[in-house]
């Protein structure tokens, strides 16, 4: 496809989040921005390649490229085109990289899982994000040294129908779910999301978190995968937790169907990032994308509006307040950042055994 052109507190704060920020203006580049903007105009293409529930897929490219036009005046051809997993994308890139190729997009997007492996291994280009954006994008947002900025926040927890499974809006701790009246009445997946955070040293670790999944295997009706939100709109399974997201009973189709529930034990913001590939096309092009979303314009237009969240890191969106409140209720939030992920290599041994133990149930 190608393109040219407290409940009562929190309810309050997400219908004045949900209203639309003053449309994309002109900003006053800095001699870092003027740059990448010169180099960006030479390029005059910009090639997307991810899911098409990332970053608003076709419909959020096409939103970005007027908003790239209006904001830094780049008029860029762009095109989008579905791509494979987060893990799979990170592997194209790096053996792409490995054979002197360049790189299917020019944006590579992804959670810390994925981008770890590859951090040292020069497949992401080093941006001066805070000297491009300065007083938008801090040092708290870009990442890595530069090489991965973020630009949405997932918050994980319990996804449950309106109707069949109102009741789910009294589980408030990991315990809760283990009640008889929701025995088979809960989904959770068959890659146990959220879990790896759970079973890192530090949070719950191994022995409290298996000891956990082996009481949910004989809870649960069933193990589907993220992307089952429709069997939970449509009250075939009348919850999901954990859930990958947080995000989807924010979508205007699902806003009277599906409610979401954070679960204060486990809670965690889980960060999704954009990172410019080092063999990218058109990587000057792929960095104004990168800041057009973390604009107040791309944060509501393309992640709240098409994705059902935003980045929480900024005081001006949908997400912070709700965050904010949980907080000053006393919920701790496990914060998934690259360097979190990286100091805990025990993760992906022990999930595996957690994974075993769900689906051999």
């Amino acid at each position: 496809m190608r393109f040219h052109a407290c409940r009562g507190l929190l309810v309050a704060l997400l219908l004045g989040a949900s209203a639309a920020p003053a449309a994309a203006a002109a900003i006053t580049p800095t001699p870092q921005l003027q740059q990448v903007i010169d180099t960006a105009k030479k390029e005059g293409a910009l090639t997307l390649q991810y899911g098409d529930a990332i970053l608003g897929g076709a419909e959020g490219a096409q939103i970005a490229e007027a908003g790239i036009k209006e904001m830094f005046g780049v008029d860029l051809q762009v095109s989008f085109h579905p791509g494979p997993s987060f893990a799979q994308m990170a592997s194209k890139l790096f053996t792409e990289m490995q054979a002197g190729q360049k790189a299917s997009t020019d944006v590579f997007n992804s959670t810390a899982v994925e981008l770890d492996p590859y951090l040292d291994r020069g497949l992401f280009r080093k941006v001066p994000w805070t000297e491009l954006y300065p007083g938008r994008i801090t040092d708290q947002i870009s990442e890595a040294d530069g090489r991965a900025l973020r630009v949405v926040t997932a918050t994980p927890g319990i996804l449950y129908n309106k109707k069949d499974g109102a009741d789910f809006a009294n589980a408030h701790e990991m315990a809760d779910l283990l009640k008889p009246e929701y025995k088979g009445r809960l989904d959770t997946e068959p890659y146990l999301a959220g879990f790896d955070v759970l079973v890192a040293n530090g949070v719950w670790g191994y022995d409290k978190t298996a000891a956990f999944v082996k009481q949910l295997s004989g809870q649960v009706g069933g193990l589907v995968r993220c992307g089952a939100t429709e069997q939970v709109a449509a009250g075939q399974i009348p919850a999901l937790a954990i859930d990958c997201g947080g995000n989807e009973q924010n979508l205007p189709k699902y806003k009277d169907v599906l409610a979401h529930n954070i679960i204060r034990d486990a809670a965690m913001r889980r960060f999704n990032y954009i990172c410019i590939p080092s063999n990218a096309a058109h990587p000057n092009a792929g960095i104004l994308f990168a800041l057009y979303i973390s604009s107040p314009e791309g944060q509501h237009k393309v992640q709240y509006s098409l994705y059902g969240t935003d980045l929480d890191t900024y005081p001006d969106g949908y997400s912070h307040p709700i965050t904010a409140a949980l907080e000053a209720q006393g919920v701790k939030f496990q914060d998934v950042t690259t360097a979190w992920w990286n100091s805990h290599e025990e993760i992906d041994k022990d999930l595996q055994k957690l994974i075993k133990i769900i689906t051999q149930q």
